[in-house]
């Protein structure tokens, strides 16, 4: 993301990984060793640089067949907003404007992965 982006990350934050259980659709959680993950990067860049750089991201995704959900731009402010899925393979993309000053979040979350070699749990 942040090669399309044309950013540079790891500054001062991350990258953060953070896993979790999977929750079914009746609420209960598999001990076969599912989890899905969020990764989060963090670029340093001047924040009238945001809107451009999600812009490239946009257009990258797009030629790669994820689907951007919503994508807001405020010229005002300036910041960006952008969330983006992937139809097949289930990943969801944010691009953001944060907290500190100058800061764009890279941000990908998967759908549950089963470890190579486990055994899935049945419910």
């Amino acid at each position: 993301m942040a090669h399309y982006a044309e950013v540079e990350i790891g500054h001062q934050f991350g990258p953060l990984e953070n896993f979790g259980d999977c929750v079914g659709k009746h609420d209960e959680v598999a001990d076969d060793g599912r989890y899905r993950l969020t990764y989060t990067v963090y670029a340093k860049l001047p924040r009238d640089q945001h809107i451009a750089a999600a812009r490239k991201l946009r257009t990258a995704l797009k030629a790669h067949g994820v689907g951007i959900t919503d994508f807001t731009e405020r010229p005002e402010k300036p910041e960006v907003i952008m969330y983006a899925r992937h139809p097949r393979e289930k990943f969801f993309v944010v691009a953001d404007t944060v907290k500190p000053p100058n800061t764009l979040r890279l941000e990908v979350s998967t759908p549950c992965f089963l470890p190579p070699g486990a055994k899935q749990q049945k419910f």
